[in-house]
């Protein structure tokens, strides 16, 4: 269902809205993938598999959104929107990410995010030649949950379940402790890897090797994507091998695999 273009700050996860319309209402141009809007304070960003085609790649890894930069041959400048992007803090202006859908101008809004930094890439270009592309890691805009603890690792597991639904605990529970502040998504992510125990959640084998924080290496991976509902959520993420994990989102069998994924989260 389409919604109506509401305020940007009333704009909901997962409510899918018409582009022409919030561009009417906005600004910014219809026709590129980062749309600065001229009399507002807001960057419009819109990811898609249409837009693989001239080279773009953009994905989840973990709680971070890898956006591909603008520019459709030979090598990324920053520039243009590219620029905006990296700039929006000091420009005064919000990051606002949308899906684009099959049907023409829908788009499903995905969330807010901010510039965290930039890397190239070697991605191939409109024409089928490779160049350097430039990639922003955006990280989501989350509403800070209070926890009390030095560390989410200092939490029991049931705790951190709870802590990563969003319940906050009570002032009184909080009265002379020492309080930290984590957002949602990082305790979603803590929660992922510590209830796996080291265990891919998709083959069941051992984590292939241990990080440089000493734990083993696992990858959160969310089972509906966040344009669906329900991303930061504990019941909505497992861990899985790197192998899996691309497996999911690069493999021909990718879907099928992801659902009998949520299968297997749901009968446990």
């Amino acid at each position: 269902m389409i919604e109506d273009i509401p305020a940007v700050a009333d704009l909901e996860q997962g409510a899918t809205y018409h582009r022409i319309t919030l561009h009417e209402e906005y600004g910014g141009t219809q026709f590129r993938g980062i749309a600065p809007c001229k009399d507002h304070p807001y960057v419009f960003l819109f990811a898609g598999d249409a837009g693989e085609e001239h080279g773009y790649r953009d994905e989840f890894r973990g709680d971070t959104f890898i956006y591909t930069g603008e520019g459709q041959e030979g090598d990324m400048e920053m520039t243009g929107g590219n620029r905006a992007i990296r700039d929006h803090r000091e420009d005064g202006r919000e990051l606002h990410l949308f899906e684009s859908n099959d049907e023409a101008w829908s788009i499903t809004y995905v969330g807010e995010f901010e510039y965290d930094s930039w890397f190239t890439d070697r991605l191939r270009d409109t024409n089928g030649n490779e160049r350097e592309a430039i990639r922003f890691r955006l990280e989501p805009v989350d509403d800070e949950v209070a926890i009390e603890a030095d560390d989410l690792e200092a939490l029991a597991l049931e705790t951190l379940y709870d802590r990563a639904k969003g319940n906050s605990v009570s002032e009184s529970e909080l009265e002379g402790a020492t309080q930290m502040r984590y957002s949602r998504s990082e305790a979603v992510r803590e929660y992922a890897l510590r209830a796996a125990e080291g265990v891919c959640q998709g083959c069941g084998e051992p984590a292939p090797f241990t990080g440089r924080d000493g734990a083993p290496f696992l990858e959160v991976h969310h089972l509906h994507r966040r344009s669906d509902g329900g991303p930061d959520h504990p019941d909505n993420v497992v861990a899985l091998c790197p192998n899996c994990h691309r497996r999911v989102h690069y493999g021909e069998d990718g879907k099928t695999f992801n659902r009998e994924l949520i299968a297997r989260t749901e009968n446990q």
